[in-house]
């Protein structure tokens, strides 16, 4: 597969700087996914969402890493994606396009079957199963977000790129099987019934939540977070190699004081507490009711 190229200088761009630590995080994530399944650098929104918070997508709209519907970024190479989804941008000036990865893989199936006397006959994604052209990056030439480009001047661009594959329950994207990942990874299963976040989960999840200017979680509210979020998990039958990224996103984005929804089990927080005493206390309260952490 091909890869999601980063320039080396990328940690100090204005933009990347702007759109912030969890926003980057986003950004390479959703990079990976569009290059993984050839999207031209379309985001669907499912997943967005999934990867990150709206406060984070709001960050890379912002920074100009990433453009909505009806953006007016000029560049040619910006795609204009379908309502709900995003674009990267510039991502076909830094990363080969479907038709190029496509094109690429059959020059080298077809040089496999000259080799071995083979009648040319290519399967209908054009790739030869051989599992030794995907060791190395299909494009090896340095790229990266650097300056800012044409595309950033205003104008207009109309066309839609087709829809790429959603993810499924499992993680991955439809159709494709768990145990064809790659090895050396771990085995996806179902949440254990007495999981907890561990303390490093619960530091990020807090840290999110004031970067996105939130109030912090007490003990009770990330005990009511983790038991809902382990009978969601279960009762979805989700099966993943690890349960702390997706806590953190359930924590970072509940809900607490006077917006939450009546009768729930979110309790208001207390003005009595600082938000680094809150913090304290959900890791010590969390402590003691479970005896330590699970990773």
């Amino acid at each position: 597969m091909p890869w999601f190229v980063v320039d080396d200088n990328a940690d100090t761009h204005p933009k990347m700087i702007a759109a912030t630590n969890a926003g980057l995080g986003l950004w390479l994530k959703a990079g990976a996914y569009a290059a993984r399944h050839l999207t031209d650098g379309i985001v669907p929104g499912a997943v967005a969402k999934m990867y990150g918070s709206r406060p984070q997508i709001a960050k890379l709209i912002a920074a100009g890493l990433w453009h909505e519907h009806g953006h007016t970024c000029s560049h040619p190479k910006c795609a204009q994606p379908q309502p709900g989804d995003y674009a990267i941008h510039d991502y076909l000036i830094y990363n080969p396009s479907r038709r190029d990865v496509l094109a690429k893989r059959e020059r080298a199936a077809e040089k496999k079957r000259r080799q071995r006397g083979q009648d040319p006959q290519p399967n209908r994604d054009g790739f030869n199963g051989d599992s030794s052209a995907n060791s190395t990056p299909e494009y090896g030439n340095a790229a990266g977000h650097g300056d800012p480009s044409p595309g950033d001047s205003a104008g207009t661009r109309a066309g839609a790129v087709p829809s790429p594959p959603l993810p499924s329950q499992q993680g991955g994207a439809e159709g494709e099987s768990a145990t064809g990942r790659g090895r050396g990874r771990a085995p996806l299963s179902l949440i254990p019934a007495d999981w907890q976040p561990s303390d490093t989960d619960i530091e990020a999840a807090q840290l999110a939540r004031a970067d996105a200017g939130r109030e912090q979680l007490t003990a009770q509210q990330l005990a009511t977070v983790t038991r809902r979020f382990r009978q969601r998990m279960l009762d979805d039958q989700v099966r993943a190699a690890g349960w702390g990224g997706r806590w953190q996103q359930w924590a970072e984005n509940e809900r607490t004081g006077p917006a939450a929804a009546p009768g729930g089990n979110v309790v208001h927080l207390s003005g009595a507490m600082t938000k680094s005493q809150q913090q304290r206390a959900g890791l010590d309260a969390l402590r003691g009711m479970t005896g330590g952490h699970s990773a």
